[in-house]
């Protein structure tokens, strides 16, 4: 039985409720396509890094109210022949480092070409590498990199009007998840570097393929960070460093080099403005999961 006296509600109540529906902010990589250039447009120029085409989230098919709702945030964006539709407010756009310095900017240039992307995006995240002895790294903080290069950074970042964060992740991991019946659920863990993720494992019977369901996303400083109990002889020190996740200093440490690099390049041209004016937009790190279901 429906919920009748929903309609009786004031449009401010229900459009309170039709946001609390919606599903929580993704996150999708976008890179650029083989032998594309500045001129190329986004439509071509770029791509997702799943080619599975993704629908407006299911509330839009509750109603034709919640429809509406759901179709003025999220506004499909083509890219290669793949069509996801996307809010623009609250998912974020993600660029991983072996796009390097050229590609990294070029993509971000066409992306800045699709006109609601330019308008209305929030959040661009940029991924690293990390290493126990080098921390964590990004080509645009490689010694060989032009100065010149962070500035175009910037500059390509401040075309997005309404960009309120960059977000560096710094970790990333999968989980699989495969609910049988009579069966407790089972988890696979896995280390990925890529969105794209979608793996077939046999099993006695069938083959199963994974499904992409959603992003958790924890942001740093962590609350809490893992240790490695000391009583534990079994773990080998290769396999500590191998599953290491980088700590709140080992963030810290990074967020000092990068905003050092942006301000060392922009303070030529602002000098007579204070600091904090210098970038429009908030830098964070952040952990990120990819959860996967079995069909």
């Amino acid at each position: 039985m429906g919920f009748v006296a929903f309609n009786n509600l004031p449009a401010e109540i229900r459009s309170i409720v039709w946001a609390y529906a919606l599903p929580e902010p993704r996150v999708y990589e976008i890179l650029d396509t083989p032998f594309s250039t500045l001129k190329t447009p986004a439509s071509t120029g770029l791509m997702f890094s799943s080619s599975s085409h993704d629908a407006p989230p299911v509330l839009a098919a509750v109603c034709r109210e919640s429809r509406v709702f759901v179709l003025r945030r999220y506004r499909p964006l083509t890219l290669s022949n793949t069509i996801k539709y996307i809010d623009p407010s609250r998912d974020i756009i993600l660029l991983q480092p072996y796009l390097l310095i050229k590609r990294l900017l070029r993509t971000l240039h066409s992306l800045a070409e699709v006109d609601f992307m330019k308008r209305d995006l929030r959040q661009v995240a940029f991924g690293t590498s990390y290493g126990f002895s080098t921390g964590i790294y990004h080509p645009i903080l490689s010694g060989k990199v032009s100065k010149n290069n962070m500035k175009t950074l910037v500059k390509k970042l401040a075309r997005f009007s309404k960009l309120g964060k960059v977000l560096f992740v710094v970790h990333e991991e999968s989980k699989c998840v495969i609910s049988k019946p009579h069966r407790a659920e089972s988890q696979l863990e896995l280390q990925l570097l890529s969105s794209s993720f979608v793996k077939s494992q046999e099993d006695d019977q069938s083959r199963t393929t994974w499904y992409f369901r959603r992003n958790e996303i924890q942001y740093y400083p962590l609350h809490f960070e893992e240790e490695v109990e000391e009583d534990e002889p079994d773990i080998e020190d290769g396999d500590v460093e191998l599953n290491r996740k980088p700590t709140n200093d080992d963030w810290r440490r990074f967020k000092r080099r990068f905003l050092k690099a942006v301000y060392s390049t922009l303070m030529r041209e602002l000098q007579e403005k204070p600091r904090q004016e210098h970038l429009p937009f908030l830098i964070e790190g952040s952990s990120t999961l990819w959860r996967y279901e079995a069909s």
